[in-house]
């Protein structure tokens, strides 16, 4: 499960994940909309608290996905 599809299911927002996960709100932000990936020691919290459901390879998904869409936008532009 991506990690912004988690936050809609538990009705939170990026700065009540930021306290859950004890990071900075604009780092949800950026996890949430595959801008960047956790490191490995976030990343494991958050998988914790998220009883499993968000893992490291749903980072790596998210963060595939979006710049996927940017590598192909640049593309149509050229």
């Amino acid at each position: 499960m991506l990690l912004n599809e988690w936050l809609v299911e538990q009705d939170l927002n990026f700065s009540e994940a930021a306290r859950l996960f004890k990071c900075s709100r604009p780092s949800v932000h950026y996890y949430a909309n595959g801008k960047m990936r956790p490191g490995p020691k976030l990343c494991q919290r958050i998988f914790k608290i998220t009883d499993g459901k968000v893992t490291a390879n749903d980072h790596q998904q998210a963060y595939e996905a979006r710049h996927e869409c940017k590598e192909q936008g640049e593309r149509a532009r050229a």
